[in-house]
């Protein structure tokens, strides 16, 4: 019986193996299961922010670090010779809905560059459909993101909000207790000092819940799937944000809690840290986060174990005034 997570599992099997450092963290290798890092799950989508907060890039192999030992040489032969053979190719991601390169396989004589053309397709073809074959949803969730890396997703097709990335990572931590004050939040509990901003989409839809002066400032929450860089990311996500409250004119006082509702549109941009646990359903979430869970149980944070993201969403709407939704 394999010990690997069930995503190395089905990388490795119907994709191409997923890097060392992400086959350990997936794994659970006890040196991610530290006080400062949480698990190994919550590691490896801190790793997933290396590639979620840059954009893809048509030419470098850069996106292809997800893998091991992935030969790059294969793909950049496609990409050098597609003149040769009269190939549309503009990126070397998404290859697998390229039309030009169906047009060629269709009529192409068998030789080495068609047996290429054809390995790197069935490889995105096989990552197209990983996340679906997944059973565990702590493992969808990762897949789906992964396989954004390489074959990034638009907001048309997907109908998610896109947000814009920061230019550089702000100072914002990302430990395991990040949670703390979100928890208590959802729960309509509120430090006295604290403030809560909620950034809303053209239809006033909550997207983030951000918080202020309870633990580090300008991290939030999102409450709908968002995508940064061709990259979904999941509900339950942890980023950061920077802007000075002073220069938003586009703002209204939030209902019920010190704050402000604010246009997404009006923020420069985001940072995307990690995959908090509320991005989990409860009855999985201690299975998904193992150590990062317990830590949170241990140290006594406001119901780790039964909190949905559902209950800070419901405290983000409550915000909005009636008028919000014209």
């Amino acid at each position: 019986m394999s010990l690997d997570h069930e995503v190395v599992h089905l990388f490795k099997e119907q994709v191409f193996p997923l890097s060392d450092k992400l086959t350990e963290m997936l794994n659970e290798h006890y040196s991610h299961q530290t006080e400062r890092r949480g698990c190994g799950y919550t590691q490896a989508t801190r790793v997933l922010a290396e590639f979620i907060n840059f954009p893809r890039d048509v030419v470098e192999a850069t996106d292809l670090k997800i893998f091991k030992d992935y030969d790059f040489k294969k793909l950049k032969k496609i990409i050098d010779q597609k003149n040769l053979y009269g190939l549309d190719i503009e990126d070397w991601h998404n290859l697998d809905h390229n039309p030009s390169l169906r047009d060629f396989l269709t009529t192409a004589k068998n030789d080495e560059f068609k047996e290429l053309v054809e390995q790197e397709i069935l490889i995105q073809e096989n990552l197209r459909k990983v996340s679906q074959q997944a059973q565990l949803e702590e493992s969808k969730v990762i897949c789906s993101m992964l396989e954004d890396v390489i074959l990034p997703k638009t907001a048309q097709e997907t109908g998610f909000t896109e947000i814009q990335t920061l230019s550089e990572k702000p100072k914002v931590g990302s430990c395991p207790m990040a949670e703390t004050f979100f928890l208590k939040i959802a729960h309509g509990s509120m430090l006295r000092q604290g403030s809560i901003n909620i950034f809303v989409d053209e239809q006033n839809r909550p997207l983030l819940i951000e918080k202020m002066n309870m633990g580090d400032n300008h991290s939030c929450i999102n409450l709908q799937p968002l995508i940064m860089n061709g990259i979904r990311i999941p509900i339950g996500s942890l980023f950061s944000v920077d802007y000075d409250i002073e220069q938003i004119e586009d703002k209204t006082p939030n209902q019920k809690f010190k704050g402000y509702i604010i246009p997404y549109k009006a923020i420069q941009g985001f940072w995307f840290l990690r995959l908090t646990t509320l991005a989990i359903s409860p009855e999985n979430r201690k299975r998904a986060f193992t150590t990062h869970f317990e830590q949170q149980v241990k140290n006594g944070l406001f119901s780790p174990d039964t909190t949905l993201l559902k209950q800070l969403n419901d405290v983000a709407i409550s915000q909005l005034s009636a008028l919000s939704f014209g």
